[in-house]
């Protein structure tokens, strides 16, 4: 179910619209507990990429009273939407010697040399060691075959993945990312900067 009062109640905290929902009763609300807790947000700006969505859910969640009161957290997970849009004014602005399309099967890079494209290699998102990167799929050079894919792996400028965080899944669209993390389970004093603590659960 969904409660206005909440979803005003944790915007006003987070200074951020939110959307809250849960399985359950108003009585369960009151007493701060919440069985598949999921709160959406419109949006997140990040130091190193804009996201479209970011949805947050759990297995339970509760609200534990004290100076300050906690949030208990239990398996949560993470869901990030990326547009297309912010993915291609990120290339820009660290000049990334290819150009990257969100499509149905993948990410595509187009290299270009002098304005004329003169390669072209599908991509997935991957993570090695902790950091994201590109693993090519199949890759083409002045419109021929090559073979040698496996040979091309970039490491995105992103931080790397907090500890505790796992990408679960990818999934894709035309003109958009999803990324799935898993979480491990967690507790939060419900002070300012709550959002920001949050956020460093998956990338610091």
């Amino acid at each position: 179910m969904r409660s206005d009062l909440l979803d005003q109640l944790v915007s006003r905290y987070l200074e951020q619209p939110v959307k809250a929902s849960w399985e359950g009763t108003p009585a369960d609300m009151l007493r701060g507990s919440f069985d598949d807790a999921r709160m959406e947000l419109g949006g997140l700006a990040t130091a190193w990429l804009p996201l479209e969505g970011v949805v947050l859910s759990a297995r339970r969640a509760e609200l534990q009273p004290g100076v300050p009161a906690s949030l208990h957290v239990e398996d949560p997970s993470l869901l990030l939407s990326v547009g297309q849009r912010d993915v291609s004014r990120w290339v820009e602005r660290f000049q990334l010697p290819f150009e990257l399309h969100l499509t149905e099967r993948g990410l595509l890079a187009r290299v270009r040399l002098a304005g004329l494209q003169v390669g072209e290699i599908e991509v997935q998102v991957g993570v090695s060691a902790g950091w994201f990167v590109l693993q090519p799929r199949r890759a083409s050079v002045l419109g021929v075959p090559n073979y040698m894919a496996w040979l091309f792996r970039t490491y995105l400028p992103l931080p790397p993945l907090a500890e505790g965080a796992r990408l679960e899944e990818i999934g894709h669209e035309e003109g958009r990312l999803r990324l799935r993390f898993e979480i491990a389970s967690f507790e939060e004093d419900l002070t300012p900067g709550l959002l920001g603590r949050l956020r460093r659960k998956v990338l610091p």
